[in-house]
């Protein structure tokens, strides 16, 4: 028996319904990087310090950022490997050296926090990525030299038919960025690191 032209219709609906329901409902996948600081100068005596940088994402879920009208906003990439990779960028261009021996000063970059929120009207919209940042310098004796937390912020403005993932990904991006260089602008961070044993 062949199904009526009826039955056909309504089986090809249902599957339209199911097919754009599935593509509504699947994560919009963002991704997350860093733009080393340029021009950097060397630190005095960064040259004779050896340093290991550890990443890690402590969020309950590590893999969502946001959510997009009913699309939830996930990372295409490991943000603590990022956050760790951006740390280490910075240490190498100002001297130290990276190196996981067992006399090296590890450096713990730990990211508690990093969502992103996305609002619109129709004359306006912007995305705002916040960050969450502890970092903890544990000089070799397993001696914690430095502990302390930062907190970022970065807003973008959608162009009118701009990427919502490019949006988000540029927000969740300049708000690591924001972070890495509050700590780097402070000082105790580099005592700590240059600080002799």
């Amino acid at each position: 028996m062949t199904p009526t032209y009826s039955a056909r219709i309504s089986a090809l609906l249902m599957l339209m319904i199911i097919a754009v329901g599935g593509c509504l409902m699947a994560p919009l996948s963002v991704p997350i990087t860093y733009q080393p600081e340029s021009n950097v100068t060397p630190v005095p005596g960064a040259s004779s310090v050896h340093v290991h940088v550890v990443g890690e994402d402590q969020r309950a879920n590590t893999n969502n950022v946001g959510q997009y009208d009913q699309q939830s906003v996930v990372t295409s990439n490991n943000v603590g490997d990022t956050a760790r990779d951006a740390v280490q960028s910075e240490l190498q261009a100002r001297g130290f050296v990276i190196d996981n021996g067992p006399a090296s000063t590890e450096v713990r970059v730990q990211i508690v926090k990093l969502n992103s929120h996305f609002f619109s009207t129709l004359f306006y919209s912007s995305c705002t990525a916040e960050l969450t940042m502890h970092v903890e310098v544990e000089r070799p004796g397993k001696v914690i030299a430095y502990s302390q937390s930062f907190d970022a912020t970065d807003t973008t403005h959608p162009a009118v038919f701009g990427s919502v993932s490019k949006d988000f990904g540029d927000a969740l991006s300049g708000a690591l960025e924001q972070g890495v260089a509050k700590l780097f602008d402070d000082p105790a961070f580099m005592n700590a690191l240059l600080a002799k044993p």
